[in-house]
């Protein structure tokens, strides 16, 4: 465990503990300074403070090292050296100010003299000397019951993993897909976990510009291609994104739950890769911030590399020094975890004893599907010109509405421009006869578009056709239940990984262009061999799956079975 010293309840790292990991990390970084200010309640919103705004108490101010808490008037002040940004955790009672495209304006960059390397997108401007004060405005929190924070504990969010656009066309096909149905949504805030854009960073300007006409305030983690590809060192590979959102770790408070956002990818150097890891400063800096919340909150921590995947061992999609992270949450009952990046499949983790967490309860680590989905360019093209985007496992694009009430939380995936009750995807396979159609269009609710037609046979093993239900972003506490010409429901068996017969029949059916991602194998199929003996004619299967928060969804499909 990173120690830490207390002074008067305030969890504070001395200094001579972090300038042995600052100078271990090579940064140029070494004037050292004091910065003080004040964190005031902008009455009239004008964001400067007024004479007679007053300060407020007890908001955790950081430097990205050290974690204080502002006194009775509102005032901090904590060391910076000359590449230091200062922020503040968000109250649960109070909203930052955003600026003109919704990014939450709650820190200060003091950089006086840039990044020291010429970078190819720029980096971070010089800010000159350090001001004499640097303030921070909170507006009260003044939203209509039910659709607030602060006081009232139930609220909605939008979550996003790697919208990852690279061109202004496919910025276009953000809007049109997504952000287009989410204008006048009812969720406090958006999160997107990484992957803003595609390797260009001057197309985050036009990025944020589309996402701010959801019209709420957007978070933003960065990922592995947000980064400064040619910074020489990891310390200053996310300064073009730095200059944009502000830092890559941080932390923010809406009812009863603590979010925080945290950069876990390693620049290895030009054209060395990267991998994903949590460094031990960074888990001091964890450790002090988690020091000033309640252990009765809900901390939400997102990432953009996952935590832990099942599909891979590689360093470049799992985070590296997960012991040190477990530690340091290890007394916390209360934790959900998200983070994108792993373009394949989507996954639903409860990580316990024989992953090294040794909290009371497991450990929920959700990777999340893509906005993006397989990449806006891949799969058949729609009446709007936008393809269809699907996952390798299947799953449609698309994103994710969380609730959370008190410290309790609700995820639901939403397919991009699909009803909301789209939930899973229905498929056959198998069979002595072979299906009389191949799937056209982008994703559609029942998977396909005329019913499968199967020539008589005795459908014994292995010819005993399947029905596959991919059971979009499920995990294994789902339950999944199939139900033939509306007979009793039976339990369908999760699969181990495998291809979706669907996305796997697209891509044979679709070639060129409207060609969708190759499959790899999906961790959310459920599957049920079709009853021995029909006759012929048509006949209805339903499925019902139930998730983990007792969210139910159903689909229906009909298949043929041939006359002799």
């Amino acid at each position: 465990m990173i120690k830490h010293l207390r002074a008067g309840g305030v969890a504070s790292l001395t200094l001579a503990l972090l300038l042995p990991a600052i100078a271990a990390s090579g940064t140029a970084a070494t004037t050292s300074e004091t910065a003080r200010g004040i964190v005031y309640n902008d009455l009239n919103g004008n964001n400067r403070r007024d004479a007679n705004e007053p300060g407020i108490a007890n908001v955790a101010v950081s430097n990205g090292h050290d974690v204080v808490a502002t006194d009775k008037d509102g005032a901090y002040s904590l060391s910076v050296d000359d590449e230091t940004i200062i922020f503040i955790s968000k109250p649960s009672d109070y909203m930052v100010p955003v600026n003109d495209v919704q990014l939450p304006q709650f820190y200060y960059r003091h950089y006086p003299k840039g990044t020291p390397q010429a970078l190819k997108y720029g980096g971070i401007a010089p800010t000159g000397p350090l001001p004499k004060s640097i303030d921070f405005a909170l507006v009260a929190d003044k939203s209509k019951p039910g659709k607030g924070n602060g006081g009232r504990k139930e609220f909605d969010a939008i979550f996003f993993a790697d919208p990852q656009t690279k061109n202004s066309k496919e910025v276009g096909d953000l809007r049109q897909d997504v952000i287009s149905e989410l204008k006048g949504t009812d969720a406090l805030f958006g999160l997107t976990v990484g992957d803003v854009v595609n390797d260009p960073l001057d197309l985050f300007p036009e990025h944020n510009a589309a996402v701010a006409e959801v019209g709420i305030p957007w978070w933003n983690l960065p990922g592995n291609h947000d980064m400064d590809y040619d910074a020489l060192t990891d310390e200053h590979s996310m300064d073009t994104f730095k200059s944009v959102y502000g830092p890559t770790d941080y932390s923010f408070n809406y009812g009863d739950v603590h979010f925080v956002a945290m950069d876990n990818i390693e620049h290895l150097g030009p054209n060395k890769g990267y991998r994903g890891l949590l460094t031990d400063a960074q888990l001091a800096w964890l450790e002090a911030d988690l020091a000033q919340v309640s252990p009765d909150k809900l901390v939400v921590l997102a990432t953009h590399i996952p935590l832990k995947t099942n599909a891979t061992t590689s360093a470049g999609v799992n985070t590296a020094n997960l012991p040190g992270l477990f530690e340091v949450l290890g007394d916390r009952k209360k934790i959900y975890s998200v983070s994108g990046h792993d373009t394949s499949n989507s996954w639903q983790m409860y990580l316990g004893p024989e992953d090294g967490w040794k909290g009371i309860s497991s450990f929920h680590h959700q990777v999340l599907a893509e906005v993006r989905g397989g990449g806006w360019g891949s799969g058949p093209l729609d009446a709007r010109g936008v393809r269809a985007a699907d996952m390798a496992d299947g799953n449609p694009n698309g994103y994710y509405h969380l609730n959370f009430s008190g410290t309790k939380y609700t995820p639901r995936y939403k397919a991009a421009s699909l009803p909301a009750d789209f939930q899973m995807r229905l498929s056959f396979s198998g069979g002595e006869g072979k299906a009389t159609h191949v799937p056209t269009g982008p994703s559609g609710s029942a998977g396909f578009t005329t019913p499968v037609r199967y020539q008589p046979a005795d459908w014994t093993a292995p010819q005993v056709p399947t029905l596959t239900a991919n059971v979009f972003d499920g995990g294994e506490r789902h339950r999944v239940e199939v139900s033939v010409d509306g007979g009793r429901f039976a339990a369908m068996t999760q699969s181990a990984p495998m291809n979706d017969p669907y996305i796997s029949l697209l891509r044979a059916t679709n070639v060129g262009a409207e060609r969708p991602v190759r499959p790899e194998a999906s961790s959310h199929l459920w599957t049920a061999p079709l009853p021995a003996k029909l006759e012929a004619g048509t006949h209805t299967v339903s499925v019902r799956s139930t998730d983990p928060y007792g969210q139910v969804s159903h689909s229906t499909t009909t298949f043929e079975v041939a006359a002799n």
